[in-house]
C-alpha cells in the first residue's frame, strides 16, 4: 500500500528547539513511530484541526504526519518529546484528510534550481523553459525523500553531477538510500552508464519507480531494496544521503563496493559531525577529499586510501 492508498492522515504539529542534534535525535524518534513526512511550516497544510493552531510565524513549526498511528499513541508520545527538551512550546495533534496532503504539496511543490545546470520540476508540470537549465529531473513529491529543496540533497547532487562530468558516460553509480530517486534519475539523465538505486522503504522505492518512469529513464536506472551486503561488483561513484549514524554503519560496505580509482559521496553530517565523521572514514580506508557545507549539513566527497 502507497501513501496514496490511506484516507486519514495524523499529524503532530511542535516546535523543535535550536539546537541541531535534538534535531536529528527528535526526527529520529518521530519516525521510529511511523511518521511518514515531515514538512517545515503548517500555513495551509493542516485545514481540519481539533482546535485552533498557534499563529503561522511563531519560530520554526516542524509537522509530522502518520497514517496508521492513532492519536492517543501520538498524545503518549508528545511527553516522551517534551521529557529530553527536543521541543518547546505548545504541541498540537490534528486530523487530515489525504487529499489535503497530496493537494498541499502540488500546491507548494514549485521548480527548483537542484544545481546551476539540474532544475528540479513537478511531475505534473508538462513545459519547461529550455533556457531555465541544461538538465530537466521531474519529481512527484511521495513518501520518498527527495525534492531538490534540502540542503543534504541539493550538496549531494552539486558534488555527483561534478564527479560525473570528469567520468564521463563509462560511470557507474550506486545511489544508497535513494529515497524519491532524485539522484539516481540525475545520474542517468546525465549519461552514466549504469545506476542501481537502493532502498529499505517499498513505499519510497514506488515514488522512485513512478519518478522514473515521469523521466522516461525507467530502463536506464535498476530499482531494489536488496542490503549492500547482497550487492556484487564495483561503481565508480557512489551517493549516499543519509544521516551520519547510518552512514557509519554502511561503511565497510561501500569501501567494497567502491571502484578503485572510485569516489563517495557522503551526505546528511551535520556540521558539529564532521571531524568525528572524517576521522571514521579515514579509519574505515576512505580519504576525505572534500568537505562542503549548506546550512547546518556537510558533505564529503572521499577516495580511498
Amino acid at each position: 500500500m502507497t501513501t496514496r492508498d490511506k484516507s486519514n492522515w495524523w499529524a503532530l504539529v511542535c516546535t523543535p528547539v535550536a539546537e541541531a542534534s535534538a534535531r536529528e535525535r527528535l526526527e529520529e524518534i518521530l519516525f521510529a513511530h511511523d511518521c511518514c513526512g515531515l514538512w517545515e511550516g503548517v500555513e495551509g497544510l493542516v485545514e481540519k484541526v481539533e482546535e485552533p493552531l498557534p499563529p503561522v510565524g511563531f519560530p520554526a513549526f516542524l509537522t509530522a504526519y502518520f497514517a496508521d498511528v492513532e492519536d492517543g499513541a501520538l498524545r503518549e508520545l508528545v511527553p516522551c518529546l517534551q521529557q529530553e527538551n527536543l521541543i518547546t512550546g505548545e504541541v498540537r495533534i490534528v486530523a487530515v484528510e489525504n487529499q489535503d496532503w497530496f493537494e498541499n504539496w502540488r500546491k507548494n511543490f514549485v521548480p527548483v534550481a537542484l544545481t546551476a545546470k539540474t532544475l528540479v520540476v513537478p511531475a505534473w508540470q508538462e513545459e519547461v523553459s529550455e533556457n531555465e537549465a541544461t538538465r530537466v529531473v521531474k519529481i512527484y513529491p511521495g513518501q520518498g525523500f527527495g525534492t531538490g529543496t534540502h540542503e543534504t540533497t541539493r550538496l549531494a547532487a552539486l558534488n555527483l553531477e561534478r564527479e560525473l562530468e570528469k567520468t564521463g558516460p563509462s560511470a557507474t553509480v550506486l545511489d544508497v538510500g535513494t529515497g524519491s530517486g532524485i539522484l539516481a534519475i540525475m545520474a542517468a539523465v546525465q549519461g552514466a552508464a549504469r545506476v542501481l538505486a537502493l532502498d529499505v522503504d517499498p513505499d519510497a522505492l514506488d515514488n522512485a519507480r513512478e519518478n522514473c518512469v515521469h523521466n522516461q529513464i525507467e530502463d536506464l536506472v535498476e530499482l531494489d531494496c536488496r542490503p549492500l551486503t547482497e550487492v556484487e561488483g564495483s561503481f565508480t561513484l557512489i551517493v549516499a544521503n543519509i544521516i551520519a549514524p547510518v552512514l557509519k554503519s554502511l561503511l565497510p560496505q561501500l569501501h567494497r563496493l567502491l571502484a578503485a580509482s572510485g569516489r563517495l559521496i557522503l551526505s546528511g553530517i551535520l556540521l558539529e559531525q564532521i571531524d568525528e565523521m572524517k576521522e571514521y572514514c579515514e579509519r574505515r580506508g576512505f580519504k576525505v577529499e572534500l568537505v562542503e557545507t549548506a546550512g547546518e549539513w556537510a558533505a564529503f566527497v572521499c577516495a580511498r586510501q
